[in-house]
């Protein structure tokens, strides 16, 4: 699989990784499981971990995707987004930031997991 989500007790959030070609039904699959993890966790805020992603899906379906989340963005409090090495996935993720940032999500693109996790952690 594509992608995974995990629980970071230590720093309280919820970590998707994504890698290698993730079909558009795979990355929705991943977000729909994100959200229900955090839900049930009670945790609000995210690191996605893209660093090894190659692609496989649009900025129509990444577009798509915010849209949705915007809809119902009760359960988002911050996510960080480790940009991909590939400079295709790269400009997409830098999409996202955008298109979230658009409506009203607080989402923020960094190269290294460490000022992921700082940003994440402050208030």
């Amino acid at each position: 699989m594509p992608w995974r989500v995990d629980i970071s007790p230590e720093a309280s959030l919820v970590e998707t990784t994504y890698s290698g070609v993730l079909t558009p039904s795979e990355l929705s699959d991943a977000v729909r499981e994100t959200l229900r993890v955090a839900e049930t966790s009670g945790l609000k805020r995210f690191l996605a971990d893209c660093t090894s992603l190659e692609g496989g899906h649009s900025i129509l379906d990444l577009y798509a995707l915010v849209d949705s989340i915007a809809k119902d963005a009760t359960g988002v409090d911050k996510e960080a987004v480790l940009l991909p090495t590939l400079p295709a996935p790269a400009q997409d993720v830098r999409f996202w930031e955008t298109a979230c940032f658009n409506r009203g999500l607080n989402v923020r693109v960094f190269v290294d997991r460490e000022s992921a996790r700082e940003w994440l952690l402050s208030p």
